[in-house]
């Protein structure tokens, strides 16, 4: 028998170490002293091995065991992995830093160049990072404390670098060391490499120049770079500005949504209250009150003026103007801020006296209505108009004075049809257009209207059948539409405009409509002031015209609010770019002193662009020049509506002094940008009505947005844990939540969602909306943007008609609103609570350091600002939007992702991403911020971004790891039996936070932290690092192949919410037979019997498919409900035979919901993972050996290593859940007669002792080598390896399962020169008899010649070259 050496056989492990019970923060704190006495130790240890070179002396032992003794930190930080890792870190990351920073001198370089005006170039970047790696992998191999114990990714990848841990010597501790080291300087340059490249993927807030290099190649890299990361960042593609005041626009355009809902909610309030009023007289029996009939009266009132056919007048005027406050921020109010200046204005006239008058004597009088909600009711009007004035105005003070006059002739014509525009076949559309196709009337609608059409074609002596009347009011509905805004070229602005229209509801025709040409439908844009005066009515039915107050606030808001907005959008495009131009010319005029400010972003002409971005006429884009283009640009385009310019630049004077102005459509047409930018300001919006598209919605997308809908707004107990963990987002900012009870106060009154105390600060939330703070819930900000994917809208509107659901989708869409509004404020009150508490640290830290209001200063982003409180405001509104998951920051690559049929609200887990490297981001630039103070440098955020940073630190890490510290200690549970646990929880617990407790019996318990944990996405990918190092800790190859193991792991972790099935294509998968699982989930569990009948599977997979879509928390209500059944109650007891508690229940609503640990209940299915595992192992063998081709005895022994080194895996990992059921408490003989039950008896008894029981090949296998050699020719590549195989069996046989190292088994016929054997086909192969259970029955002989067996001991390589080839040595 060879020796192990003689095989290579290294290092098998004989035992594992038992854990501390020390806790992890404990160990975690003691790694770092321990990290930095390990620098000293490693120096200490090289040096005295180097003195040992050559002389028989322990010096390095000596040393090492003088550390131990006063390193009173090493035990507690070697207890647990996260402290190992932490020591570690500490110990090579401190001098492998400085030797970097030192030897790249690249800071240095940097700061020289730039105060010379230039720029390090990307060579020479790349040799100073190459010196600075080198220098820090010397220092890492010269000061890491102990080489074997670290270990090197050789370990794990094998190769040079591997640790040599069998021969102690000298030599062999600096050869170690030299391969630490080596690693250490490419791990630096490879890991800097990514971080650079990683850090301007994220940080890039766009410079505003060209991307440039030093070669086209460099050049393209950065361009690609840069392209990549567009689809990560929040703005895109767009300039940083751009998208600051996109957000901008956005925030006012919720505002006036807001403005708008508020108004209908309060209306219609008041409108019951009349209501309820008149019922309580007893009049209402007599005659019932006609809610709608009265909405009608009081819509007339509401769209009334002074105008001669009674509809509203806009006033058009000017008032003064004040200029800004600078301790407020805002205009001032007193004389001195008069500006002398005088501003357009638009008011609306106030309502018809006379109709005023009698509606209110009649909901006095006759309804018997208190006076005080009357007025209410009519104060809500006059708000509503004075809001029509405000985005009027804000229209009118755009326009040339040639615009102007025909803004000012057009407006009191159309106004009632610009803003009385409420249709239920418009509800549901987006873009310029409402279209009517989106939305089918109700059948009974459309049987009434073509009842009118026919009536309508009599009464001009016309027949019009019933099937051309049905044609005819398809027609008429599914092509009409509705413009936005108010254009002044586009004819009737704002009316309904007509594809088809049949001739006999016009007013004038071409021809005379004549039975004859009934047939004959016009075409060709017609509006609905073109019909008839009987037509209107019929026609404005057909697409159901509202006419109440509610929809004409809402309607008339939303439809100017879109188209004002825009427009505020590109002027201040405009003027943001002026600023930035203003401040860099200035910079550049006063000698280029202090930081280079931000370049504009738009240009006049290409000479300019290239004068401040650089690069070539290649890298800028003309935007939208000519009317045609402009409409890419801006959609609300009008030829008519010319506007001033706000353009200082092209500011240009006559001989008079008078302004000269161009023909301006759009501010920012006709400007150059770079050609990202310009993509961005032209992006042209997808269309999703193709048939394939459609088809992906409905099977795909639509159930995907259902299920998510199902499982989260409308799922009470979300709403509970939603509201919980989002305290952690104020908590991670350093913001202590409910610490301040008039910040908690403050935020309940601002929430916008029904209930006690709420929608009280109104206009504290409009201005919050302005700021971009509120209204931008992650989870539901996907949600809504997949069911506007789908259309969910248009899906309803269509079950409306066709199944006469229209109250049940009434109520479903209430249900749905108010769970939408629930759920926005369960946010909104985290974001407006942290916002306060922004604020009020921000003022209290600048005023601390002697700033005050009206003074100017420069802020943390080197800004000159003028301290008020409306920078206070802005500055603490960007810290929410940056510091708190906000759905409007989310890059549009991964809002995309929403339309994968993978990923369950992608979009948060993406967030948590952005920031928390923010708030890290946040809190060091406050800590290092300084600014000048009455002639005093101070630091006044130094104290808020040390509290920022303990926040973040103790809410992702101190808080969990404290739960689990102090519920261990308090139940008695040991760090052993937390590490069991993690062994028999289901997969997606497997690497969360999980604090353990124990029953009254002693049982284990826990509560997965993930659900109450807002930062799990960062937490967990951490966690399962730790879980990696901690399972292999046993081994003796070091920490960093555990480390590399786990962050291979943690990266799938991190990426899961994006990749992983949705909810509905899970359960698709799960029921699939073709391509799917075929009635199996993905943790295993079978959803149906395989042999039961066809019906029953097809059921239980529709029930399956159902449960997706279930809301409701069904299966937690359905636990809450048996738990409060009474305790003699049969009902108590699920089909599992569980009991369920009601207070653990109800804990479960808010996340904290006790999981016991019961191992006998999954260990079957642990010994069916093992069954497969075992078939999977065997097969590894049979499949790289019995293909039938050519097989060499190296091919054998190699795939015989394999298969074991397989098996040995899976055999441990049983081994290790055996231990794991026993610390859980389930007895040696229990498990025994489990896996007895199984069939595994014999597998039992060796893994209950640590034994390994390698596989050997059956007889089978055996003899089906000898067939397939004889038939292709060759010698037995079995029987030639066998007396190998044989010698490798014994050594395996005695290897542990209780370590974790399967011997380092070489292959001994790996090394010799390769052979050829010849071809042996001419040897006759007679055929005889034989049993025909070799090969499926084929009667196939063995050939008489038997061949000597060729065993690799010394002489190996000689006998085996004299056996086949003769004279050769």
């Amino acid at each position: 028998m060879a020796t192990l050496g003689e095989l290579g056989i290294k290092g098998i492990d004989e035992g594992s170490k038992k854990s501390s019970d020390v806790n992890v923060l404990t160990s975690i704190a003691a790694g770092i002293p321990s990290g930095v006495i390990k620098i000293f130790e490693g120096a200490a240890t090289l040096g005295a091995t180097l003195l040992d070179l050559g002389v028989d002396k322990d010096r390095a032992e000596a040393v090492e065991q003088f550390f131990d003794k006063i390193n009173p930190f090493d035990e507690a930080a070697e207890a647990t992995a996260a402290g190992k890792i932490t020591e570690l870190m500490v110990n090579i990351g401190i001098p492998g830093g400085l030797a970097f920073k030192a030897g790249s001198g690249l800071t240095k370089a940097a700061l020289t160049a730039k105060q010379a005006g230039k720029y390090l170039s990307t060579g020479e970047k790349v040799r100073r990072f190459g010196q600075g790696a080198v220098a820090s992998g010397v220092a890492e191999g010269v000061f890491v404390g102990d080489v074997e114990d670290a270990g090197t990714f050789g370990d794990f990848l094998g190769g040079p670098t591997e640790i040599e841990r069998d021969i102690e010597s000298p030599g062999t501790e600096l050869l170690n060391r030299l391969k630490f080291g080596i690693e250490g300087a490419a791990f630096t340059g490879a890991f800097g490499a990514a971080f650079k490249a990683g850090s301007k993927l994220r940080k890039s807030s766009g410079s505003n120049k060209a991307i440039v290099g030093n070669t086209d190649f460099e050049r393209s890299v950065n361009k690609g770079i840069d392209r990549l990361g567009s689809w990560f960042r929040s703005r895109g593609l767009a300039p940083q500005e751009g998208f600051e005041i996109k957000m901008k626009k956005t925030g006012k355009e919720s505002a006036d949504t807001l403005f708008a809902e508020t108004s209908m909610r309060e209306i219609d309030k008041l409108t019951d209250t009349i209501v309820d009023s008149y019922k309580k007289t007893g009049l209402n029996k007599a005659k019932p009150v006609d809610r709608n009939k009265l909405l009608a009266e009081m819509n007339e009132v509401f769209m009334s003026g002074s105008a001669t056919n009674g509809k509203l007048k806009p006033i058009f005027n000017t008032v003064e103007e004040f200029k800004i406050d600078p301790k407020t921020g805002v205009p001032g109010k007193t004389p001195e801020f008069k500006t002398g200046k005088e501003l357009y204005n638009v008011t609306i006239d106030p309502m018809n006296a006379d109709k005023v008058k009698a509606l209110r004597d009649k909901l006095i009088n006759k309804y018997k209505t208190n006076p005080k909600d009357v007025d209410e009711l009519l104060n809500k009007f006059t708000k509503g108009r004075e809001k029509f004035g405000e985005l009027f105005t804000s229209m009118g003070r755009r326009f040339t004075p040639e615009a102007l006059k025909t803004f000012e002739d057009i407006l009191p014509k159309y106004i009632n049809d610009v803003l009385d525009r409420g249709y239920n076949v418009f509800k549901h559309n987006k873009g310029t257009l409402d279209v009517a196709a989106n939305y089918r009337p109700t059948k009974e609608i459309i049987k009434n209207a073509k009842e009118e059409f026919i009536a309508e074609a009599k009464r001009k002596n016309l027949i019009l059948s019933p099937k051309l009347a049905d044609q005819f009011v398809y027609e008429v509905w599914s092509g009409a539409s509705l413009p936005k805004g108010f254009l002044l070229g586009k004819g009737a602005p704002s009316q309904v405009r007509f594809k088809t229209i049949p001739n006999f509801m016009l007013n004038s025709v071409e021809e005379a409509v004549t039975q004859d040409n009934l047939y004959r439908s016009k075409t060709g844009g017609k509006n609905m002031e073109d019909l008839t005066g009987f037509a209107q009515p019929i026609i404005k039915k057909l697409l159901g015209k509202s006419k109440n107050p509610m929809a004409s606030i809402l309607e008339g808001v939303n439809n100017l609010s879109t188209q004002v907005r825009s427009n505020e959008y590109f002027d201040n495009l405009i003027k943001s770019n002026n600023v930035l131009k203003k401040t860099y010319d200035e910079w550049v005029d006063g000698g280029k002193v202090g930081a280079e400010p931000r370049i504009p972003f738009l240009y006049n002409n290409l000479g300019e662009a290239q004068k401040y971005a650089g690069g070539n006429s290649e890298d800028f884009a003309n935007i939208g020049k000519g009317v045609a283009d402009n409409i890419k640009v801006d959609r609300f385009v009008d030829h008519k509506a010319l506007i001033k310019n706000i353009d200082e630049s092209k500011i240009i004077s006559n001989k008079a002094g008078e302004e000269v102005v161009d023909n301006i459509l759009n501010p920012i047409a006709g400007k150059w940008a770079l050609k990202d930018y310009a993509e961005s300001f032209m992006k042209a919006q997808e269309s999703g009505k193709s048939i394939p598209r459609q088809l992906y919605n409905n099977l795909i997308l639509y159930p995907k947005g259902m299920s998510q809908m199902a499982k989260t707004i409308l799922a009470p107990f979300t709403h509970a844990r939603n509201f919980i963990s989002a305290t952690a987002f104020a908590a991670a900012n350093g913001i202590l939540p409910f610490g301040n009870t008039a910040d908690v106060k403050a935020a309940w009154n601002a929430l916008q969602v029904a209930g006690p105390g709420t929608r009280k600060s109104n206009e504290f939330y409009q201005e919050l909306l302005d700021l971009g703070v509120v209204n931008s819930q992650v989870q539901l900000g996907d949600l809504r943007k997949l069911l506007e994917d789908v259309d969910f809208g248009s899906s309803l509107n269509q079950l409306n008609s066709d199944w006469g659901l229209n109250k049940l989708l009434k109520k479903f869409s209430a249900i749905k609103k108010g769970a939408q509004d629930a759920y926005t404020a369960e946010d909104d009150f985290w974001k407006i609570f942290t916002f306060l508490g922004e604020k009020s640290r921000l003022s209290n830290g600048y005023k601390n350091a002697g700033l005050s209001l009206g003074q100017e200063f420069i802020d943390p982003n080197g800004v000159k600002k003028i301290f008020n409180d409306q920078y206070l405001k802005e500055a603490a509104a960007d810290l929410v939007r940056n510091n708190v998951p906000n759905y409007a920051y989310v890059s549009d690559f991964v809002k995309g992702l929403r339309q994968l049929p993978i990923g369950n609200f992608v979009a948060f887990p993406a967030e948590i991403i952005r920031t928390s490297a923010n708030i890290v981001e946040t809190a060091l630039k406050e800590i290092n911020y300084t600014t000048v103070i009455n002639g005093k440098t101070v630091n006044p955020l130094r104290a808020r971004g040390l509290q920022r940073l303990t926040g973040m630190a103790i809410t992702t890490t101190a808080l969990p790891a404290g739960l689990v510290a102090g519920t261990s200690a308090l139940y008695d549970v040991t760090k052993d039996e937390i590490d069991a646990m993690r062994r028999f929880v289901p997969e997606w617990s497997k690497n969360s936070v999980l604090i353990p407790f124990k029953d009254e019996n002693g049982n284990l318990e826990y509560i997965d932290f993930s659900h109450l944990n807002a930062y799990d996405t960062i937490t967990r990918p951490i966690q399962t690092i730790i879980n990696a190092v901690n399972n292999g800790r046993a081994d003796e190859d070091g920490l960093i192949d555990d480390f590399v193991l786990g962050l291979i792991e943690s990266t799938k972790e991190l990426g899961s919410p994006f990749i992983s099935e949705s909810i509905w294509t899970a359960a698709l998968q799960d029921v699939s037979p073709i391509l799917g699982r075929g009635g199996v989930d993905s943790e295993g569990r079978r959803i149906w019997n395989p042999q039961d009948k066809l019906g029953n599977k097809m059921f239980k997979a529709l029930g399956h498919l159902v449960e997706s879509q279930a809301p409701l928390n069904w299966k937690q209500l359905n636990r809450l409900g048996m738990s409060i059944l009474p305790a003699d109650s049969d009902l108590r007891i699920s089909k599992r035979g569980e009991e369920y508690d009601f207070g653990n229940e109800a804990a479960g609503v808010l996340g904290m919901r006790k999981i016991k640990v019961d191992p006998s209940k999954s260990f079957t299915y642990k010994i069916s993972d093992y069954k497969k595992g075992v078939r999977n192992s065997r097969t590894l063998f049979t499949a790289a050996t019995l293909g039938g081709g050519p097989v060499s005895p190296s091919d054998v022994v190699e795939a015989y290593i394999n298969a074991n080194r397989s098996l040995y895996e899976v055999n441990r990992e049983l081994y290790q859940d055996i231990e794991a059921a026993q610390t859980l408490g389930m007895g040696s003989e229990v498990i025994g007669q489990t896996m007895k039950k199984r069939g595994e008896n014999t597998a039992f008894k060796a893994l209950s002792n640590g034994e390994f029981k390698p596989y050997t090949p059956s007889k089978a296998i055996r003899d089906i080598f000898e067939i397939q050699s004889q038939a292709i020719g060759t010698i037995n590549p079995y029987e030639a390896a066998r007396d190998t195989i044989e010698r490798i069996e014994d050594v395996l046989q005695s290897t542990s399962l209780d370590g974790d190292l399967f011997p380092d088994i070489i292959n001994p016929f790996s090394n010799l020169p390769e052979i050829n054997l010849g071809p042996i086909a001419n040897i006759p192969i007679p055929v005889a008899d034989v049993s025909p259970n070799i090969i499926g029955g084929s009667q196939i002989s063995l050939p008489s010649e038997q061949y000597t067996s060729l065993y690799p001991n010394d002489d190996l390589a000689a006998a085996y070259l004299d056996k086949k080839k003769p004279g050769q040595r």
